[in-house]
């Protein structure tokens, strides 16, 4: 129930749309910034136990795992 009600209140389009106009050096090429959002959501909310078991268990990502963390570092 957690997880719809946030992903009602941020929409994934929105949150790219926020990213777009705020970023500075930061890009999007296969990775969207609602991506990311959706996993550290699942992990705030105590659905997944770590962003690692977050990524493991969503859609494929198009992007590896170490990926993933490079782009959390930024």
């Amino acid at each position: 129930m957690a997880r719809t009600l946030l992903e009602q209140a941020f929409p994934a389009a929105w949150l790219d749309a926020v990213f777009a106009a705020h970023r500075q050096r930061q890009y999007e090429r296969a990775l969207l910034f609602s991506t990311i959002v959706e996993l550290m959501m699942l992990v705030a909310v105590g659905l997944r136990p770590s962003l690692h078991a977050a990524a493991r268990q969503a859609e494929p990502l198009p992007v590896s795992l170490p990926a993933l963390y490079d782009k959390l570092k930024r």
